[in-house]
């Protein structure tokens, strides 16, 4: 027999799993001491010699980073050169600042350095620190992103601000201590022309820069490392008004001193665009001015190039041909953002002059979106517009493509600020197409836990946001994603309660209430009180209410009547807001509206069982109306139903003759009646409830003076243990039940028949604790049902 995919997912390395504990236990593992110089808190091992190599020391970082757990403090844990070694640090988009960046570089010899898009704000105070850390050995350092608010400049800790430049406060003395570098990224920063002329006389070892969305104005400073410059990026270079504009007499510099970069393999010149879903495309002003034609035109121009990005940048057709054809090195071309990507010779494979060999990056068929997804995951513009053209690809899909999952995930999570809604949107609904219906059981479970944290994280930026609110739902309506894949399943119900409460959508409403009916049997009571509060709670209640009043009897009021169900499952607190707000007197109007709805009755009945199960909400029970109904399911053919009014009666019954207040429905004759139903009961084939404990079931244990409500209460027990003994038998043991059914089963005053019951219990436990080849009562658990499937 095949097994799926997900099944065949490779499980996680031991060394994979130990780091996962180490990163998911700090508060176990470590503890705070207060530093004696500074008086801030470090965090350091609990248990003494410890030491981590540099391999295990910087793969338990690059795990911290992937559960965002990496901050100032978590830094001064591997700032310890006694127990960590250090020598690359890639701490991106973290919220870590100039205290933990300091930790570690006066600890740590680097040769590569990660910081963008950090708290540290500044790559000036970046440069300094490492002047001051003697960080000489640095080969590779990032700081994009590091560009200060106008408020920040007042709080210069290293000199006063006298521009706008990123290095504007650091002098070439601190830039030339730094001369073993060889790889150098300060895009999206106010790196200037002034800059670039410093870093390109200081560096002497420069080989690859990034000055991607900078303010340099002129690359003629280049040309001093024109013989050893081997990689460029100027994406979206740009000028701003009233400083270092691009003129007239400059516009042909760009491509003249690019045409010099001899020794370049990479150039990447492509331009920002700005993207509407409607496929307009507006080109920014003020960019970077390079005529492609002329420069690809130069002969010779770029003999050692082997990767070119031209996106956004119009060229002729049969300029680019030529080029390609003279530089049959080349491995990569980034024609996104243009018509190039329809060319023939691009994108035909059955062109003659095609290369297969090249990977192109655009939007004229799946590789070259596929490729964009891969080059573009940090351009918002670029991954907007690649996963608009993939949606239309994976609309009909039907088999799990995990790589393209993947890349759609990176786009998404490089990109889940509010600034970036229509990568969302897209990201969504591209999810959406490849985790749908069966192909999410062919997907592993940590890509789908990917999937399913992007979601939340979207549906967090953008709450008001209707379609994609919905998209989310869409993905997240999944049995294999509810029941299987590892997320937070407390957050997503929150998530998906705020949205049923903020946008009225008919389909909206039938996804939410259906993942929500699942979430809540999965987190704890103490989380379904805080989802039961009176907003959420009357949300449902107007959704029940609407239906039962227009007579439809439709899958969204059965998972809203299942969502009510177990969110009041052991949860006072929801069920005393539930009877506040009218729920008894609904649920009565349903068993009045619906009289023959057995499906309906059970979810009824099991709801007021969990009221039931409340001392202090019992009396509101016992009224002789609601009695009526109560005597007459009893009696029900279907079990379900007669089972959970049972239970009721029992509950009720409990508190004792003396607070049985009702005189249409006597206590001789409710109890009776009970009787009666359960000694009916054949065990059905399947499991007909679940239970988060047993705790509810043992006051009813000691009721020795009503046999029926023991007789119940023992019945249950054993319908739940011999239908999920593997579930049920090692729980009713942990919480003492297996001590309270033994008294039952040896004391005289127990009825024989329960006596009798108790000891089938007794068994089944027994029977329980053999391995499963020696079991004699016990078969494997059933399956239940999944809401999904009930109508």
């Amino acid at each position: 027999m095949g097994l799926a995919m997900a099944d065949l997912e490779d499980p996680p390395t031991l060394l994979q799993c130990c780091m996962d504990y180490i990163c998911d236990n700090l508060d176990d593992l470590f503890f705070k001491v207060r530093a004696k110089d500074t008086d801030s808190l470090h965090l350091t091992f609990r248990q003494q010699d410890v030491f981590f190599h540099n391999e295990l020391s910087e793969l338990f970082l690059s795990r911290l980073l992937e559960k965002n757990k990496v901050n100032d403090q978590v830094l001064t844990l591997l700032s310890c050169s006694d127990t960590f070694r250090l020598r690359r640090v890639r701490v991106r988009n973290t919220p870590v600042g100039l205290d933990g960046l300091r930790a570690i570089l006066y600890n740590h010899k680097l040769i590569e350095l990660d910081v963008s898009n950090t708290n540290v704000k500044r790559a000036a105070s970046v440069i300094q620190l490492l002047y001051e850390s003697g960080q000489d050995n640095l080969q590779s350092l990032n700081v994009s992103g590091l560009q200060p608010h106008k408020q920040d400049f007042s709080e210069e800790p290293f000199g006063n601000f006298d521009g706008l430049g990123a290095f504007a406060t650091i002098n070439r003395t601190l830039v030339s201590r730094l001369r073993n570098i060889r790889c150098l990224n300060v895009s999206h920063t106010n790196f200037d022309t002034q800059d670039l002329e410093m870093v390109a006389s200081e560096l002497p070892h420069l080989e690859s820069l990034d000055i991607s969305k900078t303010y340099v104005s002129s690359l003629t400073p280049l040309l001093q490392c024109k013989h050893r410059l081997k990689s460029l990026s100027t994406y979206g270079v740009s000028a701003v008004q009233g400083r270092d504009n691009w003129d007239e007499d400059e516009k042909h510099s760009a491509e003249r001193v690019i045409a010099e970069l001899s020794s370049l393999r990479h150039l990447d010149i492509s331009t920002e665009e700005t993207f509407s879903v409607s496929g307009t495309f507006f080109a920014s002003q003020n960019q970077l001015r390079v005529n492609v034609d002329n420069l690809l035109s130069v002969p010779g121009v770029l003999p050692n190039l082997t990767s070119l990005d031209i996106s956004g940048r119009d060229l002729s057709e049969g300029t680019l041909l030529a080029f390609l054809e003279s530089h049959p090195q080349l491995v990569f071309l980034g024609v996104m953002m243009g018509p190039a990507c329809f060319w023939d010779f691009i994108w035909d494979e059955e062109y003659e002059g095609f290369r297969k060999d090249l990977r192109v990056t655009g939007e004229g068929n799946e590789a070259q979106i596929l490729e964009a997804l891969r080059q573009y995951s940090e351009r918002a513009v670029y991954v907007q517009k690649a996963l608009y053209k993939l949606f239309g690809r994976t609309s009909g899909m039907e088999h799990p493509r995990v790589d393209v999952i993947k890349l759609v995930v990176q786009g998404m999570k490089n990109h889940c600020d509010a600034k970036s809604l229509g990568v969302q949107m897209a990201a969504s609904a591209c999810l959406y197409n490849l985790t749908r219906h069966d192909i999410s059981k062919r997907v592993p479970s940590r890509d789908l836990s990917d999937v399913v944290n992007l979601t939340l994280k979207a549906m967090e930026v953008f709450p008001n946001h209707q379609q994609l609110q919905k998209n989310a739902l869409l993905t997240l309506c999944s049995d294999r994603i509810l029941q299987e894949v590892k997320f937070d399943r407390y957050r997503a119900a929150r998530l998906v309660m705020h949205c049923l409460c903020t946008h009225e959508d008919a389909t909206m409403h039938r996804m939410a209430v259906a993942i929500i009916s699942i979430l809540a049997a999965k987190i704890s009571t103490e989380q379904t009180a805080l989802l039961g509060t009176q907003n959420y709670l009357q949300k449902l209640l107007r959704i029940v209410k609407e239906k039962t009043e227009g007579q439809q009897v439709d899958i969204t009021l059965k998972f809203t009547l299942s969502a009510l169900w177990n969110l009041t499952d052991e949860s006072p607190s929801t069920c005393t807001t539930f009877v506040e707000n009218g729920g008894l007197e609904l649920f009565m109007q349903i068993l009045e509206v619906f009289p023959n709805e057995s499906n309906l009755h059970t979810k009824v009945l099991g709801l007021i069982n969990n009221i039931a199960e409340v001392r202090g909400l019992r009396k509101v029970l016992l009224r002789e109306d609601f009695m009526d109904y109560v005597k007459k399911l009893l009696v029900c053919d279907h079990i379900e139903v007669s089972y959970f009014a049972a239970g009721i009666v029992a509950h009720l019954a409990s508190e004792g003759r003396e607070h049985w207040n009702l005189r249409e429905h006597s206590w001789d004759q409710m109890l009776n009646t009970l009787l009666a139903a359960v000694r009916s009961w054949n065990n059905p084939t399947g499991e007909m409830v679940a239970y988060r404990s047993f705790h509810p079931f043992f006051p009813l244990l000691e009721c020795y003076t009503t046999p029926a409500v023991q007789l119940w209460s023992v019945w249950a027990m054993q319908h739940v243990c011999t239908k999920n003994p593997d579930r049920y038998c090692p729980m009713l043991i942990e919480e003492g039940g297996e001590e309270r059914v033994k008294h039952l089963a040896t004391n005289p005053a127990t009825a024989e028949e329960v006596r009798t019951l108790a000891a089938l219990v007794i068994e089944l436990l027994q029977d329980s604790k053999l391995p499963p080849r020696q079991r004699k009562l016990l078969k494997p658990a059933d399956t239940p049902g999944s809401p999904e499937q009930e109508e």
